[in-house]
Parts: structure tokens; sequence; C-alpha cells
């Protein structure tokens, strides 16, 4: 058996050593110069996965090594695109500085509780965001400790979160 898997490696090595002109044509096609080794090794996966799924019916290997190759490279690029939309990268420090509901000091929690008992939520949903939000127990816990369903709590934080939406906080 460790015979069989020293001699596929050894074949993959061979299809790999290959193919590697086609990875390398497709990482320049595209400019994927500033993570070249990133698509390298996305690119020996795909072709890894494309050997090993690979069946002579449906075709020759080149092309299917190939189209799966390129189709890996696509993925990976709609991924780091999707995550380049939606994601920044900030210093904590300037996070924090930037931030007016980022609560750091005293005065500011005591403006944010006294903001909280004047909006329109119920004693339960005031409970929820005090003991969920301030003093960061999970709905479990806070189940456990007024002895409801784990459920209750999370329709308390559902509505309470619904009422604070529509209300309006300034700090100052």
């Amino acid at each position: 058996m460790e015979k069989l898997d020293k001699n596929r490696e050894e074949k993959f090595e061979e299809i790999c050593e290959q193919f590697m002109p086609l990875i390398y044509g497709l990482i320049g096609k595209w400019k994927l110069v500033g993570d070249k080794d990133e698509f390298i090794q996305t690119g020996r996966i795909a072709l890894y996965d494309a050997w090993s799924r690979y069946d002579g019916d449906i075709g020759a290997f080149p092309a299917y090594a190939k189209s799966y190759v390129y189709g890996r490279f696509q993925i990976s690029l709609e991924r780091r695109n999707r995550w380049q939309t939606r994601f920044i990268s900030t210093e904590p420090l300037t996070m924090t500085e930037t931030n007016p509901f980022i609560v750091n000091n005293e005065e500011n929690l005591l403006l944010l509780r006294d903001w909280l008992a004047r909006t329109n939520l119920s004693s339960r949903e005031k409970e929820w965001v005090n003991e969920a939000i301030f003093d960061g127990l999970k709905p479990r816990e806070i189940a456990e400790k007024h002895d409801v369903a784990v459920s209750t709590v999370k329709s308390w934080r559902k509505e309470a979160l619904k009422k604070l939406r529509e209300e309006t906080f300034e700090l100052m």
C-alpha cells in the first residue's frame, strides 16, 4: 500500500511539473503578481484535485486541468473581492478614537445608561441590554439568571435591537 502511495505521489509530481507553465501563465494573464505564492499554491491544489478526479471518458486531461485551475482561480478571486468589499483593515486605536459608541470612560458609560433608561424598551429588554452588552453575558447565562428559556432571552434581544435601531443616540 505504501508503495502505491509513493508511486501516486511521483506521478503527481510529474503532472505538476508538466502543468506548472499553465499555472504561471494564468497568474501572468490575470496579473496576480501581488500574491503569486498564494495563487501558485491554489493552482497546485486545483491541479491535484483535477488529477485525482479525472476520468478518461470525459476528454483530454490538459483541457480538463486548465478549466479546473481556471475555475479555482476565479473562485479564489471572487472570495477575495467579496472579503475586501466587506471588511476594512483598521488599527484598534483608530477605531476607539473615532467611534463614539465605544464606551471607554465612565462619563460615556453614564450617558449611555441614561439614554437607555429614556428609551421605549420594556423592563426585560432593558435587562437584556444591561446584562448582554454591559456585563457581557451570553443568552444562556441570562436565561439561567432569570429562570426562562434561551429562546425567550433571544426574543428580548430581537425586540430590543429592533427598538434601538429606531432610536437616535447622541453622546453629547
